[in-house]
């Protein structure tokens, strides 16, 4: 939703189309949401807001998002006469035929089998829709985490008395400053006035606030490592000179549960690495309290200009990290001391689409050696014999095994032209490994130390992923074959769930 023209597409085939199903039938999805197995279907949660409220929501929306939904039509309709129109002939004449909103936005190509398609110069998009971007960017600060809050892409959360909006765009320098004073003091009637809070909104907002300060993470011995899991894929590795957070996707505090948060992370990151795209990889509220203390973001290439692989480069350029380094496959970069990413090609996950905004990361610090498989399907055994060379010596592998993924409309869905059947929509999941693909790539990395993650299990990620802990999930018991298996040559497997801290 932070990239202008994937915002609208979403908005248009995902967001109000479920919130106009609910105001043209409110029972239907009223009685589907009191089903706790229909938790992330297509049905919108009300989660306290009447009838008229919603309707008058929709209707504001409807108006503040329209520059974004006419571009989300545009292209549609641009992608469909393209379609028709190029048959092979110079492209040239097709310029003057394009809507405004996509002149000097797009190019017009074709691939190497002759289909013609439409490349957009990102950067110049997410320049062309700031102005509404930022209009549309909340801050939402509640005192305590909220359990019931629903499935954020079904449906929306209204202002109420319990939360403190700050209309303040992402890529704001005072957004650094907020997130700065968890850990150092700051005069809150000053940041207060900074934010654009009203003189009546400043005893709320100093309610946040602690005269109490948090107390820092104990040093890393010289010469070790230290491995902390955060939740789901976000893991910190620690020497006494270097730290680097994946995938940062954290729990929040005072929420009764035993796990990692952020008071819990180094005043100083040399770097975050993402590993792929999707959302719970990619976490923009994660990634904006970060942004004060990190000196930069590793993340992989992309299609460059593909609706379906938007680059999280121009990205995280726009929500206003300073520093972005990216890697195409094997690409590495030195980014603090004795600190190395390399990026490692990534298969499965993604539906067979032509996604390339995605790594295994290999991650080298004070002379240990971790591989981060996150969802990766290990479906061609031979990619890794040519890489023998770049992967011996393996620490420990981090891999996750949510081996019932969704089918492809799940997700991208509403970024399709055309979609396929619905036998060939369901057959093109979004499938990690399983335990049998876990240990054929441990054994081909020669690692004896496994990890299994990333399995969406995290209480505080409901509302995010859609799932939940089942001890009798599939995923479950694909992770307790991986540690049988293990056992009987020699390795050990564990599942990281909540908490857990290991040294190398």
């Amino acid at each position: 939703m932070i990239n202008p023209l994937a915002a609208g597409l979403n908005l248009r085939e995902r967001q109000l189309a479920t919130l106009r199903s609910y105001l043209a039938d409110p029972d239907l999805h009223t009685k589907a949401v009191a089903k706790p197995a229909n938790y992330g279907h297509p049905f919108l949660d009300a989660y306290g807001s009447s009838y008229e409220q919603l309707k008058t929501f929709h209707d504001e929306v409807t108006v503040r998002a329209a520059p974004l939904t006419d571009l989300a039509d545009d292209f549609s309709t641009a992608r469909t006469w393209l379609e028709q129109q190029a048959d092979g002939g110079a492209l040239t004449p097709l310029y003057g035929r394009l809507p405004d909103s996509l002149r000097g936005v797009v190019e017009l190509v074709y691939d190497d089998i002759n289909r013609a398609s439409m490349r957009i110069f990102e950067p110049l998009l997410y320049r062309s829709y700031r102005a509404v971007m930022a209009a549309g960017q909340q801050i939402s600060l509640l005192p305590r985490p909220d359990r019931a809050q629903p499935y954020i892409f079904n449906s929306p959360i209204l202002p109420n008395d319990t939360r403190l909006d700050l209309s303040v765009p992402f890529d704001s320098p005072v957004l650094d400053a907020l997130f700065a004073a968890r850990w150092s003091a700051v005069e809150v009637p000053e940041l207060a006035e900074r934010l654009g809070l009203g003189r009546e909104q400043l005893p709320r907002f100093a309610g946040f606030f602690t005269d109490t300060e948090p107390t820092s993470p104990p040093p890393v011995p010289e010469g070790r490592v230290r491995v902390r899991f955060f939740g789901h894929a976000s893991v910190l590795l620690e020497s006494a000179h270097a730290a680097v957070l994946l995938d940062p996707l954290l729990g929040y505090s005072d929420d009764g549960i035993d796990h990692y948060t952020l008071n819990d992370l180094p005043r100083r990151l040399d770097a975050i690495v993402l590993s792929h795209a999707h959302c719970d990889h990619v976490s923009v509220e994660t990634l904006l309290q970060l942004r004060h203390i990190v000196d930069t973001v590793v993340v992989p290439g992309s299609a460059s200009g593909s609706v379906l692989d938007p680059s999280l480069a121009a990205m995280l350029t726009a929500l206003g990290f300073r520093t972005v380094t990216k890697l195409e496959e094997l690409d590495s970069v030195t980014v603090g001391h004795g600190l190395t990413v390399t990026s490692l090609p990534f298969l499965g996950e993604h539906a067979d689409l032509d996604i390339r905004a995605k790594m295994v990361p290999l991650v080298e610090i004070e002379g240990r050696r971790f591989v981060f498989a996150t969802d990766t399907t290990p479906i061609e055994p031979e990619l890794y014999r040519r890489i023998e060379d770049l992967i011996t010596g393996i620490d420990a592998l981090f891999i996750g095994l949510e081996c019932v993924g969704a089918p492809l409309s799940w997700l991208y869905g509403p970024l399709m032209g055309r979609m396929p059947d619905r036998r060939h929509n369901r057959g093109r999941r979004l499938n990690g490994a399983d335990a049998a693909m876990a240990e054929q790539l441990a054994k081909a990395l020669g690692v004896k130390r496994i990890f299994t993650y990333a399995m969406g299990f995290d209480p505080w990620l409901k509302h995010l992923t859609g799932s939940d802990y089942d001890p009798g999930s599939p995923q479950k018991k694909e992770c307790d074959r991986l540690e049988a298996g293990c056992e009987q040559w020699g390795a050990r497997a564990e599942l990281l769930h909540l908490r857990a801290e290991h040294t190398f």
